[in-house]
């Protein structure tokens, strides 16, 4: 019984032994036995060798650029944009150190080459590596104080896609013009354009809610075969004024630039000049002086505007009109013949122009106030024309119109205008319909 107890203590004094070495052997750097790979050494012919630079460790700690561990980091060091893979698992129980097997598929063959052996403390869970493009596998293996291995996991399968550089060396044009009526397309020329190449404008002068950048995407990109141009299209609603950069990403996240790209108007300020055909009709006021009838056929107003601010939600000015009006009314009571006037009215509006199509149809409103003056106003008497009156009230103006540019700068318009003469005799509200003709600056 007691050769019995002697001998249990002796296998338990051996065990502990056995462990002590095992963990003294890991901690001294020396190679630990791991399992082998699943493709037998003596079954790979030489060629499958891994070139020099597979498995290449960068790091394998527990502090790393960032909290969320993504798939792949990017690490640059002298200009050159190096590639890294991480890999990484879930920690296991007991684990006091894990190994890393990392296989390499060989393209020519379609079998799994070693590429990595990589054998940690357990208190880590990754490792960073810099592979060459290709498909990868990779398992972990933990062991317990004893040196024996506890578990393992699946195999995990990967993909690293080649990065490529891309390069842009020339845009056209090099600005969109908001008053141009051209189409809003940017023709590139460069290298390395992929299918999977994202290219789009980023500004250097405004920002979103958030304090990045604005971006504005294309509606469509046509990239060639070769690689060598693209053709971005946007859509107009999606510009903004303001100066960029244009980016092309491929796939991998290297991404180059070229600008600067303008968006903004190509000329500071419009001078439109306009002439056109105003009959009027008179709603209300003293017009028996004048007029047996509500319709007025002779009328010609001149138009000049000026504007100076251009902006997303529209376009603001001034503009000045002049009108002329010829007044006449059947014999009277008091004449024998037809009484005659002239209508001259004066005013500065303020204008605002919205474009419905740009540079090809809008739509004008305006609102001011003017001067109203009634001159050479008489009767037809038996002796002759009566002595002349003439009087002036201030004038109020409202209007509304569409502009058409049917060739180039030249436009038609059309529109109506209420005017309101504040004349304590001749005051009168009237309506004027205009048929303009006229060319932009």
């Amino acid at each position: 019984m007691i050769n019995k107890r002697r001998l249990f203590f002796i296998l338990i004094f051996f065990m502990i032994f056995l462990g002590a070495v095992l963990y003294a052997q890991e901690a001294s750097g020396a190679p630990a036995q791991t399992p082998a790979s699943d493709t037998p050494a003596s079954d790979t012919p030489a060629s499958n060798e891994p070139p020099d630079d597979f498995g290449e460790e960068v790091t394998s700690g527990d502090e790393g650029p960032i909290e969320v561990m993504p798939t792949y980091l990017l690490s640059e060091s002298g200009g050159n944009v190096r590639f890294i893979q991480r890999i990484s698992w879930d920690k296991a129980q007991y684990a006091v150190r894990y190994s890393v097997l990392l296989e390499f598929k060989n393209p020519e063959m379609g079998v799994f080459v070693e590429a990595l052996r990589r054998n940690m403390d357990a208190d880590l869970n990754y490792i960073d590596v810099s592979v060459p493009a290709g498909d990868y596998r990779y398992r972990v293996y933990s062991f317990n104080v004893l040196g024996q291995l506890d578990t393992s996991t699946d195999w995990e399968y990967f993909t690293v896609i080649k990065a490529i550089q891309p390069s842009l060396f020339t845009f056209t044009p090099d600005a969109f013009y908001f008053d141009r009526d051209t189409p809003r397309i940017i023709d590139l020329t460069g290298e390395n354009l992929l299918p999977d190449t994202s290219i789009f404008l980023v500004s250097l002068t405004s920002f979103d809610a958030d304090g990045q950048p604005l971006i504005i995407k294309p509606a469509e990109l046509h990239l060639n075969e070769l690689g060598e141009t693209a053709r971005l299209l946007f859509f107009e609603d999606d510009l903004v004024g303001g100066k960029y950069n244009i980016i092309a990403e491929n796939p991998g996240g290297l991404n180059t630039s070229i600008g600067v790209f303008s968006i903004s108007v190509a000329k500071p300020f419009d001078i439109n000049v306009s002439g056109g055909y105003t009959p009027s009709l008179t709603l209300f006021g003293h017009r028996e002086y004048f007029l047996d009838q509500v319709f007025i056929p002779l009328g010609i107003t001149l138009r000049g505007s000026f504007v100076p601010y251009k902006l997303d939600f529209g376009y603001f000015g001034l503009e000045g009109n002049i009108g002329w009006q010829y007044l006449t009314s059947a014999s009277s009571e008091i004449s024998v013949g037809p009484s005659a006037a002239h209508l001259v009215i004066f005013n500065i509006d303020a204008l605002y122009q919205r474009w419905l199509i740009r540079k090809r149809l809008s739509v004008n409103g305006r609102v001011g106030i003017g001067m109203a003056g009634i001159f050479d106003y008489h009767f037809q008497l038996q002796n002759g024309k009566s002595k002349s009156y003439n009087t002036a009230a201030f004038s109020l103006n409202i209007g509304a119109s569409v502009q058409w540019f049917f060739y180039k700068q030249i436009f038609a318009e059309a529109g109506l205008d209420y005017n309101h003469i504040f004349h304590s005799e001749f005051g009168m509200g009237f309506v004027r319909i205009g048929l303009f003709g006229g060319y932009q600056f």
